[in-house]
Parts: C-alpha cells; sequence; structure tokens
C-alpha cells in the first residue's frame, strides 16, 4: 500500500485548485469503467458495481465543491479513508487505484 500512501500524501499537500483538478480526473476515469461494468459482469454484481461507482462519484464531486465553496467538506485524509473504504465495499478498490493513478499520470501530484 506504499503506493496509494504516497498518492495520499500527496494530494493533501496539493493547494485546493489542484486538488480540484486531481479530484475531477479521478471521477472522469472512473466513469471509464462504468461503461465497463454491464459487459465485464453478470447477475446483480452490475447493479452493485454501479451503486458503487454512484457513491464514490458523490463524495468526490461534494469534496471537490466544497473545496471551492471552502466549507462542508471532509478533511482530505478522511475524504481519501472514505473513497477506500467505499471502493473496497463494492469490490471497486482495483477502479479507484487506476483511476487515481490516471490522474496522477497527468501529473496531478506534483
Amino acid at each position: 500500500m506504499k503506493g496509494a500512501d504516497d498518492n495520499r500524501d500527496r494530494y493533501v499537500s496539493l493547494p485546493s485548485t489542484r486538488k480540484q483538478i486531481f479530484l475531477a480526473i479521478v471521477s472522469y476515469h472512473l466513469t471509464i469503467h462504468g461503461r465497463f461494468v454491464g459487459i465485464d459482469l453478470a447477475g446483480e454484481r452490475p447493479a452493485e458495481a454501479f451503486k458503487g461507482l454512484n457513491e464514490l462519484q458523490h463524495q468526490i464531486s461534494q469534496h471537490i465543491a466544497g473545496i471551492g465553496l471552502t466549507k462542508d467538506r471532509y478533511p482530505d485524509d478522511v475524504l481519501w479513508q472514505i473513497l477506500r473504504e467505499t471502493a473496497a465495499n463494492y469490490g471497486l478498490s482495483h477502479n479507484l487505484a487506476r483511476s487515481i493513478e490516471f490522474a496522477r499520470s497527468r501529473d496531478c501530484l506534483k
């Protein structure tokens, strides 16, 4: 988990505008995963995966707005934990990690 902790630490150290960009890119990339959920999963799993993706995007979009409004948001490390726990609960940890790495590859964590 060193990589995940490193990404979290880098995110926490960013200025607010860079955090918003990073989170927007993570959210955007999560929608790509959503496009494949119905194709890749069978039975009730697509509905649960969509529910999980929706919850991740809800938390991310609320946090982006909270940063802009400078209120009504969790501390950054708490958001990170919520995202990790939500992804784990819905079997989406790999998807979240890939979306974070995608955002990082766009130089969002420098």
